[in-house]
């Protein structure tokens, strides 16, 4: 049965390591739901997270080809409640909708989004959330027939343990 897997893998910060990782799903014919490359907070060291529907027994053998990749230090595959996980999202609502009674205005605290950007033609607002609370926010202003765009960041994670644990590496240890 397909549900929601997210691969997160550290890695050296090269060239060519995303293309690399990216082939290792489209041999699979694995859809990306959700691709992220950042930074971590040691030098040098970059994590994907990588957001895909498929089976538990597909997703072992894509990580364990992941693993294989050169320049991977550590990957491992996660359902969404196994991580502390985010997304942002930015909605363009149409500004002629925010006379009829404040109802946008009403709906955007109710939900927990802001406003950043205010135009005479458009409304911009930003929800942070989880991938449910999101969409909830998207349905509920097209159902008003005032979302004019919509965009989300995709999962953004923390893992619940420490970077040096999930890195094998000692608190101690002289680099």
């Amino acid at each position: 049965m397909n549900k929601e897997y997210i691969i997160v893998a550290f890695t050296e910060n090269q060239v060519g390591v995303l293309n690399r990782i990216t082939i290792a799903y489209l041999r699979r014919k694995i859809n990306i739901e959700s691709l992220k490359v950042s930074e971590t907070s040691m030098k040098g060291i970059s994590m994907f997270v990588i957001s895909a529907f498929t089976t538990e027994e597909t997703i072992q053998k894509l990580t364990r080809a992941i693993r294989n990749i050169v320049e991977v230090i550590q990957v491992s595959y996660y359902t969404s409640d196994e991580l502390i996980t985010q997304e942002i999202a930015l909605y363009k609502i149409s500004s002629k909708f925010f006379g009829e009674g404040g109802r946008i205005d009403a709906i955007s605290r109710e939900l927990g989004a802001r406003m950043i950007e205010i135009s005479p033609g458009y409304v911009v607002m930003e929800k942070t959330g989880t991938r449910e609370e999101i969409e909830q926010l998207r349905d509920r202003l097209e159902r008003q027939g005032v979302l004019l765009e919509f965009t989300r960041s995709g999962s953004v994670v923390l893992h619940r343990d420490s970077l040096d644990n999930i890195l094998g590496l000692e608190s101690g240890e002289e680099e």
